[in-house]
């Protein structure tokens, strides 16, 4: 007993300094971990101010935008119009009243003065105003809402494994504190050895965190007015500058993963595919895992011709979001471009599948289908007859040399545009696939304007492909058979790819088995409407099924 007293001792002293230590460390972390929780509430703090504040200014935002626009801006246009209309009549006493009230309306608001208006031409520059009155500096609160929770998510992160730290420390001082009470060495030194390898644990572990930077977007001076400022010159399709503002950001911040992503999308509208993979490519290394950035990158390769590349990764994203119906469908064209006709027309009819199920399932709820399934549908058939296009032209993206057993695709492309098509009108109309057969034979159409008689009355069609600016009315002609009075007739409308809502035409068939039909684009009640500038589709429906379509130009002054 005596022999081993000097022996204990000795250990049980440094078994005190060791515990000093730990214990010294342990007031160390608990430092460290109280910092890391209060620079997580202060984030915290200023994620949701900047929320608050970007909120209130879109409120803001869009009540004068609201306003500006859709009273300010409508009435000066009524009134414009009706000057113009006055005029057209020869009654110059009521064209000049009109233009002296058109003219005192200007003053009610900025978006009717320079440089968001020209009073000459009417045109207003709504996307200027709307950026430079609140959208650069939503975007700027917004970014900085995203900076900020970015940081309290690291001090969160952080503070939190703090606390595991202590844990084992308390473990460690547990396993020391007991080693002094027991006599037997091997027990002693068992107790000794988890507790050095638990403290190593521990203090490695924190000075790794503790050293592990957490960056603030916020202390990039510039980089997120620059980035606001590029979001706002795209808006505006100012692109080139746009690319010079997000060339800043990236400057400002090398690792701006958002900056990367709205570049790659500017210069893919600066038709720059190429340089726009590399940045997806960047946005999505420094943690970018949105569907909407991969589909991008996708559709770039898709653009330069590497289809398999834009097919696989348009698999390992749908792989985690099969809903994402607008990348099934351009999976579905990828793999249609690259000689697989088969495996296109299979992926093509399950994402239309699955759109009548997502229809289905919005309707039984009581909702309304979301509006990214109509617009997936018209992309899917826009980019089929782009397409098509390029396979008649030998121009466009992807390159034609590219487009693998190109007569099969266009032939497949052709018969998929209409489904998706009729599937489009049948699910907005009936919320289901149209049943009937295609039975109506449409001739193609031809388009004219008309020359009248004193009465009115259409006495000759000049036919073309292209009209003059000012042209107030085109006729769409065709010949019919193989129809019945009563048949549910649509006559849909596109500007640009666009469908333009109010040349909407729906009615039943009253003109009969067959024969030769017209059908006017045109105001009937106005003196003083003419066709907007534009590409131009027209197309009938026949019981909810396509029956034909057709294209004409609008040229601009």
């Amino acid at each position: 007993m005596n022999e081993s007293t000097p022996s204990r001792d000795h250990f049980n002293n440094r078994a005190a300094i060791i515990l000093a230590i730990l214990a010294a460390l342990v007031a160390v972390i608990a430092f460290l971990q109280s910092d890391a929780g209060a620079r997580d509430d202060r984030a915290n703090r200023d994620s949701k101010r900047y929320a608050t504040e970007a909120l209130g200014r879109k409120i803001d935002g869009t009540a004068r935008l609201n306003f500006d626009y859709n009273n300010a801006y409508q009435a000066w246009y009524e009134l414009d119009l009706l000057a113009t209309a006055a005029a057209n009549r020869e009654d110059e006493a009521a064209a000049l009243r009109y233009q002296t009230l058109r003219d005192e309306m200007a003053a009610l608001s900025p978006l009717l003065a320079a440089p968001y208006f020209d009073s000459a031409t009417g045109n207003v520059d709504i996307a200027k105003y709307e950026t430079e009155t609140y959208l650069t500096d939503v975007t700027v609160l917004s970014e900085k809402f995203n900076a900020a929770s970015a940081v309290k998510d690291a001090w969160d992160a952080k503070a939190n494994t703090y606390i595991v730290q202590l844990t084992l420390l308390a473990v460690a001082l547990f396993m020391f504190g007991l080693a002094t009470t027991i006599s037997r060495p091997l027990a002693r030194w068992i107790f000794v050895g988890v507790g050095t390898f638990t403290s190593v644990v521990a203090v490695v572990w924190a000075a790794a965190i503790t050293l592990q930077p957490v960056p603030d977007l916020r202390e990039r001076p510039g980089a997120i007015e620059a980035y606001a400022r590029g979001v706002s010159l795209a808006y505006q399709n100012r692109y080139a500058e746009a690319r010079a503002a997000f060339d800043e950001a990236l400057t400002a911040a090398p690792d701006y993963t958002a900056a990367f992503a709205q570049r790659a999308e500017t210069k893919s509208a600066l038709n720059e595919p190429e340089s726009a993979v590399n940045d997806y490519v960047a946005a999505r290394r420094h943690g970018d895992e949105s569907a909407a950035t991969a589909g991008n990158l996708a559709w770039t390769y898709y653009l330069l011709g590497q289809f398999e590349e834009a097919n696989q990764l348009s698999r390992e994203v749908l792989a985690d979001k099969p809903d994402e119906l607008w990348l099934r469908f351009n999976l579905a064209l990828s793999l249609l471009a690259a000689g697989q006709s088969e495996a296109a027309q299979v992926e093509y009819q399950s994402t239309m599948d699955r759109s009548t199920q997502l229809v289905a399932e919005a309707k039984a709820a009581g909702q309304e289908p979301p509006y990214l399934l109509w617009w997936s549908l018209d992309e899917a058939a826009l980019d089929l007859d782009d397409l098509m296009d390029i396979i008649d032209t030998r121009e466009g993206q992807p390159p034609a040399d590219k487009i693998t057993k190109p007569a099969e695709a266009r032939a497949a492309a052709q018969e998929l545009l209409a489904q998706l098509k009729s599937l489009a009108v049948g699910l907005e109309f009936t919320g289901k696939p149209a049943t009937r057969a295609r039975a109506a034979k449409i001739s193609p159409f031809e388009f004219g304007t008309g020359e009248t008689d004193e009465q009115g009355n259409l006495i000759d069609v000049t036919t073309a492909e292209e009209f003059p600016a000012g042209t107030q009315e085109v006729l769409v002609l065709f010949e019919y058979e193989d129809l019945r009075d009563g048949q549910e007739t649509i006559v849909k409308v596109y500007i640009d790819g666009e469908e333009d809502p109010s040349w909407r035409v729906i009615m039943p068939w009253d003109m009969g088995p067959a024969g030769a039909a017209q059908i006017p684009l045109s105001v009937a009640y106005s003196d003083t409407f003419v066709l907007a500038p534009g590409e131009y589709e027209v197309d009938l429906f026949i019981d909810g099924q396509l029956a034909q379509r057709g294209h004409f130009m609008v040229l601009a002054e």
